[in-house]
């Protein structure tokens, strides 16, 4: 796996974990916090009901007894259901009220439940909310399965019914908790939906840090992979950052690599091509030490002169592409006729061609390209100069162009033997070459030269051969 995957894995992991993990911790303070807050409401309105049950509802019996009169309770209690209820609370619609009030005395028994009188007579005095209240502490309880709300909890809180400030009965108010859970639930949805979408969000925007982070990282290890093949390659354009610093030693490293590269391996073919030449001078000079007829003396010195002109040719093609192979980008760049380049080379190689046996034809299409016009000159002619050395006699050589989509294809073509297989994949190579229909072999520049100067203008070359022609195409 690679590093920037197990980064993106372990944030969105991460991100996910900590993110939810969060989520789940609040919702599991929700119904506390709500519970909570659900009881400050009710210790206010049991104490506001309590000091309304001391004022208007205690009352002295025959006996002289301070009681309190759950007439007047149920008098005020009467006229609720005639009451239309109709709130909209949010997403909730309350139209009836779900709080439970009952009244107890001094003892703990109830004397009113607003519940239609369900429990009056029963001993409250054990329940907790009335047990403390009546004990002068803070009565309050949570009672699973109260008719009310059978199927939750109930909440209740109780307040002391005054009288001279003496505790003479207990009022406790009960809430259902059904609304807080409706309450809760909502929320809980809404806060885990919007979790999640954050935690997408937020995996995305890591998502797309780790393209932009990484991305210079993949074009730096293309750039590494072309130098390796041997590609002339350009140096990624990172930024004046860290990244770039690194681009800009790698392209420092990969110069100095190139040069002694280059020089051993030109040393080495210039060594091996001028070897044979060299040799036949040594031999034709020796022989001319000896006396001889002046017939074979001029043909020893024609073999020199002949020999002579094949190394320094060589010399002069091998400064044009060693020129070529160093030069980062074109030096001249013009828009160039495709008709008048191929008319000129045409003209130029005619009377060559004549001497072959081979005629020279063209397609009538003209397309304009910017490039370089002395140097895809020079690649043509190449192109056209070497279909003709190993054209059958008798045929032609024939130039074509097309165009399609962004590309221009310059086409050569000739009938003659077809490139052997083993042979194609080395037919670019500096210094390879086949024997022509002559048997005679070239420098194996021409070719090279060909393709240094095609990517130079940031196109390819590309060769089709069978048994019935051999196309090469440049691909500008």
């Amino acid at each position: 796996m690679k590093i920037r995957t197990r980064l993106l894995a372990v944030f969105v992991a991460f991100i996910f974990t900590s993110l939810l993990g969060y989520v789940y911790l609040i919702e599991g303070e929700i119904r506390p916090r709500y519970l909570e807050a659900t009881e400050e409401a009710l210790v206010d309105f049991s104490e506001m009901f309590a000091a309304v049950v001391s004022e208007s509802a205690v009352t002295t019996d025959d006996k002289g007894n301070i009681i309190i009169d759950p007439q007047m309770i149920e008098r005020a209690f009467s006229a609720l259901p005639n009451r239309k209820l109709d709130a909209l609370i949010y997403d909730l619609e309350k139209t009836q009220v779900d709080t439970r009030v009952y009244v107890t005395d001094v003892k703990g028994t109830v004397i009113f439940d607003s519940d239609n009188s369900r429990d009056v007579g029963e001993d409250y005095s054990q329940w907790i909310d009335v047990n403390r209240t009546l004990n002068g502490e803070y009565g309050a309880r949570a009672t699973w399965g109260d008719p009310i709300y059978p199927d939750g909890d109930t909440l209740f809180i109780a307040r002391p019914i005054l009288s001279k400030g003496d505790i003479i009965g207990v009022i406790s108010i009960g809430k259902p908790t059904r609304n807080v859970d409706q309450f809760i639930d909502n929320l809980s949805q809404n806060l885990w939906f919007t979790g999640v979408a954050l935690a997408i969000f937020l995996a995305y925007i890591g998502f797309t840090l780790n393209l932009w982070i990484t991305k210079p990282l993949d074009e730096i290890q293309q750039y590494a992979l072309s130098v390796s093949r041997g590609e002339k390659a350009a140096p990624p354009q990172t930024g004046d950052n860290e990244v770039g610093d690194v681009v800009k030693s790698l392209e420092s490293m990969r110069s100095a690599l190139d040069g002694k590269t280059y020089i051993e391996e030109y040393v080495q073919t210039l060594t091996h091509e001028i070897k044979a030449p060299v040799a036949g001078i040594r031999g034709a000079s020796e022989l001319l030490k000896e006396d001889l007829p002046a017939e074979t003396r001029d043909r020893f010195l024609d073999n020199i002169v002949s020999q002579t002109e094949r190394i320094q040719g060589l010399i002069e093609r091998l400064l044009d592409l060693a020129e070529l192979e160093n030069a980062n980008a074109l030096k001249t760049v013009e828009k160039i006729s495709l008709g008048r380049l191929i008319s000129n080379v045409s003209e130029s190689l005619s009377t060559y061609a004549k001497t072959h046996g081979i005629s020279i034809t063209s397609s009538e299409n003209d397309f304009y390209i910017n490039g370089d016009p002395f140097l895809l000159e020079q690649a043509l002619s190449n192109l056209v100069k070497n279909a003709i050395e190993h054209a059958d006699s008798g045929t032609e050589v024939h130039i074509s162009v097309s165009k399609h989509d962004n590309e221009t294809d310059i086409s050569v073509s000739n009938i003659g033997p077809a490139i052997p297989d083993f042979a194609l994949s080395k037919i670019f190579d500096r210094f390879y070459s086949l024997p022509n229909k002559e048997g005679q072999k070239g420098t194996g520049i021409g070719l090279s030269f060909v393709k240094e100067i095609v990517e130079l203008h940031e196109g390819k070359i590309a060769v089709n051969s069978n048994s019935e022609s051999t196309t090469f195409t440049m691909i500008i």
